[in-house]
């Protein structure tokens, strides 16, 4: 569970994913999300840096290994782009310290099955132990209620959602 990641990318994009991630990792980057974007033809990785904030430099360097390593690969057609960024503030969430780091914060949740009678849920996170994430429904625009507790494992996606409480945290 330590280094499980929350994703659901396509058969494609896990194969492109299970080639890049490992180099990320041993440059003391991690994988938030990998999008293979047919309609801009452009594979778009989203990473952060582990120690320290990421920079343009830094995903120049890597955008450069990536493709020496699908163009040896043959994963890419010819006329694709590769885009490494930042996951941005209302960034997806997909590892157990992210939804940590983000106690307090809201986001959006899509279930891969229901809880609660629903596989869409709003709230905000209240805590997280072990695998199991707390989060407080939302009731209304201002108030939440209800508390709910959910596996991570039956997450499919998990993105917060932006907002002041968010710009403040980033100081932005």
């Amino acid at each position: 569970m330590k280094n499980y990641r929350i994703h659901n990318e396509t058969i494609e994009e896990s194969k492109i994913s299970s080639l890049v991630e490992p180099i990320l990792e041993d440059r003391g980057f991690l994988l938030v999300q990998l999008k293979k974007n047919d309609y801009e033809q452009a594979l778009q990785i989203f990473i952060e840096k582990v120690n320290g904030q990421l920079n343009i430099s830094d995903c120049s360097k890597i955008t450069k290994e990536i493709l020496k390593i699908l163009e040896n690969d043959r994963f890419m057609p010819e006329n694709y782009r590769v885009e490494v960024s930042s996951p941005g503030i209302d960034r997806v969430l997909v590892r157990a310290k992210d939804f940590e780091d983000n106690i307090g914060n809201e986001i959006k949740i899509e279930l891969k099955e229901k809880a609660a009678n629903r596989k869409n849920i709003k709230g905000e996170i209240s805590g997280l132990l072990g695998d199991s994430l707390t989060l407080k429904l939302k009731k209304n625009v201002n108030s939440f209620n209800d508390e709910i507790t959910i596996s991570l494992m039956n997450i499919s996606k998990a993105k917060l959602v932006f907002s002041e409480k968010l710009l403040k945290k980033n100081d932005l």
